[in-house]
């Protein structure tokens, strides 16, 4: 079943559980709203059997969707929207079903404007819950197998050349919103970034950060996990790949504007070499940092302000990154980064 529905069935199911309980939600307003219609006589016994099949594929809708819950891989942030959507689901799913028993026990009579009021607030809840669903595949890419593999002359990961920032911010998940976090070189007290900008942030377009890079790669993995998400960004603006290659697990998930790359030679196929030139062009700095740990297992939260000049077009962004780690016998891994950015004006700027 994997190879055939990926990653589970709970995204089919929905469909069904939705429109069949929207159209006996419709149904029976419709009956309620024109009693003496002709029509009202078919269509009150159909709204009946919508409404029970509503409710049986309700059923097995929310235990795909527990499947789903406790094995997709997810970060923080999708974790958090998950969980909201499971929030709406269950209410919204037990209503009906509620509701689904009452209308049987009830069924040789016209449907009460109590239930119909129910049944309408809980098809509103539920619709709720659809649109979070959909927000936790589109916004934070769950269940998102890969991109498309390029062919002919393939798509040119543009990170600029919009009119506004907020094309820009919108135009690719606005690549911006990924490798943005450059952390303050005044919080390393190891040596590591004394020939960064002062203020953590890149000397100008275009500056030579391969020193820099080569000697935070050499050592983040064995420091703390923070030390990694800097070594990161340091071979991003120096164009290092193998010092990318050496902290990254292989099949590390990347995930941006609701798509992601399921390996590192998937990522480096792909966006690597878009978001090493857009790196180069942006000054970066730290607004904020977390580091969750618990035994081998981190998660570095990085809020950053974007500023620079990309393809001609003015960039200026708040950057979030989510850098997941796990450590082996050769230190700390990323296993999973998500990136996203919005554009900031000058009244939200730092």
């Amino acid at each position: 079943m994997d190879g055939l529905i990926e990653p589970n069935i709970h995204p089919i199911l929905v469909h069904f559980a939705y429109a069949l309980s929207m159209t006996a939600a419709a149904s029976y307003l419709l009956c309620r709203v024109f009693p003496s219609g002709r029509w009202t006589q078919s269509l009150r016994p159909a709204a009946d059997w919508l409404l029970a099949f509503a409710a049986a594929s309700i059923v097995v809708t929310i235990a795909a969707g527990f499947q789903a819950y406790y094995s997709v891989d997810h970060d923080e942030p999708s974790h958090i929207a998950m969980t909201t959507h499971r929030n709406w689901a269950v209410p919204s799913g037990s209503a009906i079903l509620l509701l689904a028993v009452w209308r049987w026990r009830t069924r040789a009579k016209s449907a009460s404007v109590l239930f119909v009021g129910a049944l309408s607030a809980a098809a509103l809840a539920l619709t709720a819950t659809a649109w979070w669903g959909g927000k936790i595949v589109y916004g934070y890419g769950l269940g998102v197998r890969s991109l498309p593999e390029v062919t002919g002359q393939g798509h040119d990961h543009h990170h600029g050349g919009k009119t506004d920032e907020a094309a820009i911010a919108a135009g690719h998940d606005e690549m911006a919103s990924a490798p943005g976090h450059e952390h303050s070189d005044d919080e390393m007290d190891d040596g590591h970034h004394d020939e960064m900008a002062e203020g953590g942030h890149m000397d100008g377009p275009g500056s030579n950060h391969e020193a820099d890079a080569g000697r935070v790669s050499g050592a983040a993995q064995t420091g703390p996990p923070e030390f990694v998400a800097d070594a990161f960004s340091a071979a991003l603006r120096s164009g290092d790949e193998d010092g990318l290659r050496a902290m990254m697990a292989p099949d590390a998930v990347i995930a941006e504007g609701g798509q992601a790359e399921l390996s590192f030679e998937e990522y480096a196929g792909h966006h690597m070499k878009s978001d090493m030139s857009f790196m180069t062009m942006m000054n970066v700095q730290l607004q904020d940092r977390k580091v969750f740990q618990a035994g081998d297992m981190a998660t570095v939260i990085s809020q950053s302000e974007m500023n620079g000049t990309y393809k001609g077009e003015a960039v200026h962004l708040r950057s979030m990154e989510t850098m997941v780690l796990m450590r082996n016998e050769d230190g700390w891994k990323i296993t999973h980064i998500h990136w996203s950015s919005s554009p900031l004006d000058e009244s939200h700027a730092h």
